[in-house]
């Protein structure tokens, strides 16, 4: 056969006929349009790193079928260090052990990574011409993680695997996305003390008057860890500049999709100077994109590859933008970003206070409405902490709701953007990758399992005053006899259409009070103004249950009410009341509400139980 084809005159060749048959004898999953593939070939990155030959298994890279999205629609966020070979492989490593960060992501559902290049302390995590790599400037370490990521770092540097080369190179192999991202704001601090991390650049170490320093405005003391006094200032030039190097030689230096701009830090936000700067800061930090937007167009002819321009954001009405000083609306009305990645604003975390929660509804209302009619997508960020004894993430079911409330919502995809998403330890097992699925599917997401959840605290956290504005109550709270308390939750589930097809199998909610013994106190829980009877009410003992190696916490009883059709929650938003109508007035101490939860469960169809028989 090979023969025949050889034998036919030039025109075939030169007409690149030839493509076209070998394409079609390579089996569907292996197919590509020859412009793409045209497009790979011609690849050049520009300045004196020369782009290695792309091999013809690298020719996949964004072929999409018209089942798979042409744009970043599920991501997730690796930051480079904790679920990877950085932390948890010893030295020496290869450049398949970086690849695993991608490999893992493979017909997993995910279509992009977002890799994490920086730290917050300025040292970056890659091969860069323009920045301090992690521990460049230390000669004794006090940690031995970071003494064993720098060296794995140094030593894949030397023998020629630049992560951000690397990555990229397997990302297009495997038809992925890949989008490297950074933090804009950076700490610094005392050299005697934190140098010996790596994690902090000279930059950093020796430019005190950059520092933010104290501020007296009365939100500062609402600021997270991230956001001391001595964060870079971003009104400085030098600092810009340093930090838009580094962004530039991503977009340049490498083959990637584009850049995340992360405007938070560890997902938290604050403003990158005093807050009585957030309006001088505001129009610089745009113009600062403005010119970021400049190098990704640019970089685009000269690569030949679409650079995209995504920002993370807090997610709420457009209020929350102006907090630390952000213009979404002039970034997406003079199309400088392609994408806004909107994450609970909520997070905070500090010595003295700390407001950690699963957020799944989150406010992408405002997103939305700003982005519909142009070319900006809004991508949903979870970040699936939990802090409870049993999950310390999001389950299944709770991430599958989160999902579900954004695109119920409008938005264009739903990504993980924990730094290191490992529910079940890492690598992944099976239960990851069921949960993956169906997160780009919203019409698989329709019928998965899910639980939604009224916004909880961690356990142990108690101090809820948070930066940006919260509306809606946060547990636990407090119950006082006689008065209600009204929870809201919203639902995304069309249970009416499922149930008329036979599919519900169960829908229950779930409400557990600490400190209640309910045969001598009496709790009241409407669901819609209707008051759910006792008859449907399981009553499940935490008041004290040893488990493997711990108690349960806190004491109480959980409330499990198993709802009828009838009364069901609606799509959209629901409310919940909860009356302690009656308390045992011989113990005294506060009863609280400590979780308010709704599980759905589907079958696969009317009947069908996935098992029908016990024995």
């Amino acid at each position: 056969m090979s023969g025949i084809r050889l034998s036919i005159d030039n025109e075939f060749i030169r007409k690149e006929k030839w493509f076209e048959w070998f394409v079609d004898n390579l089996g569907p999953r292996t197919k590509m349009k020859r412009r793409n593939f045209l497009q790979t070939l011609s690849l050049a990155v520009p300045g004196s790193i020369v782009a290695p030959v792309v091999s013809v298994s690298a020719t996949k890279h964004h072929q999409k079928t018209s089942k798979q999205s042409k744009e970043p629609t599920v991501f997730s966020y690796d930051d480079g260090r904790h679920a990877s070979g950085l932390y948890q492989f010893a030295p020496p490593l290869e450049a398949s052990d970086l690849t695993y960060a991608v490999d893992q992501l493979v017909d997993s559902g995910v279509d992009t990574l977002l890799y994490s290049a920086g730290l917050e302390g300025g040292a970056v995590q890659y091969g860069s011409q323009v920045a301090q790599k992690w521990g460049d400037n230390v000669d004794v370490w006090v940690h031995p993680i970071f003494y064993r990521a720098s060296r794995n770092l140094k030593q894949l540097i030397a023998d020629g695997n630049d992560p951000m080369r690397i990555l990229a190179e397997r990302c297009h192999q495997e038809n992925i996305w890949f989008l490297p991202t950074c933090p804009v704001c950076i700490i610094g601090g005392d050299p005697k003390v934190e140098r010996g991390y790596g994690r902090k650049s000279d930059f950093v170490f020796d430019n005190p008057q950059f520092y933010v320093g104290e501020d007296s405005a009365s939100q500062a003391k609402f600021l997270g860890r991230m956001f001391s006094s001595k964060r870079l200032n971003f009104l400085h030039p030098e600092v810009r500049k340093e930090r838009f190097l580094i962004f530039e030689e991503l977009l340049t230096r490498y083959a990637s999709d584009g850049i995340e701009v992360d405007l938070s830090l560890d997902n938290e936000f604050g403003p990158f100077c005093r807050f009585d700067e957030v309006g001088e800061l505001a129009p610089i930090l745009t113009q600062w994109i403005r010119e970021l937007k400049k190098v990704a167009k640019k970089a685009e002819k000269t690569q030949g590859r679409r650079k995209r321009l995504y920002v993370r954001i807090p997610s709420g009405p457009s209020s929350m933008w102006k907090i630390p000083g952000f213009e979404v609306e002039t970034w997406v009305t003079e199309n400088l970003v392609d994408g806004l990645i909107c994450i609970s604003p909520y997070k905070k975390e500090t010595p003295q206070n700390a407001l950690l929660m699963l957020d799944q509804d989150l406010d992408l209302s405002a997103a939305v409405k700003l982005t519909r009619g142009t070319g900006c997508r809004v991508l949903a960020g979870f970040t699936t902490f939990l802090g409870r004894q049993l999950e310390p993430n999001a389950t299944p079911p709770m991430t599958h709701a989160a999902a579900a409330l954004s695109y119920d919502q409008g938005a264009d995809g739903f990504g993980v953007c924990s730094g290191a998403w490992s529910p079940n330890g890492w690598p992944w097992t099976p239960t990851e990758y069921a949960t993956l699925r169906s997160l780009g599917h919203p019409e698989l997401l329709a019928t998965e399992d899910k639980m939604y959840k009224v916004r909880s605290l961690a356990m142990g956290k108690r101090d809820p005053e948070p930066l940006f504005p919260i509306k809606d109550p946060i547990l636990p709270i407090s119950l006082s006899e006689g008065e209600p308390l009204i929870l809201p939750l919203r639902v995304a589930d069309d249970l009416p259409k499922w149930h008329g097809l036979g599919r519900v199998k169960s829908v229950s909610i779930q409400v557990k009070v600490s400190a209640i013994e309910p045969s001598l106190d009496k709790i009241e829980v409407s669901l819609n103004d209707f008051i759910l009877p006792d008859s449907i009410r399981q009553e499940i003992d935490a008041h004290f249950r040893t488990l493997k190696n711990f108690a349960v916490s806190p004491y109480g009883y959980i409330m499990d009410y198993h709802l009828p059709p009838e009364h069901y929650p609606k799509k959209g938003k629901n409310h919940i009341a909860i009356t302690l109508t009656r308390k045992d007035p011989k113990l005294k101490g506060t009863i609280e509400v400590f979780d308010v939860d709704c599980s759905i469960e589907y079958r696969l169809h009317r009947h069908f139980e996935e098992s029908p028989i016990e024995y």
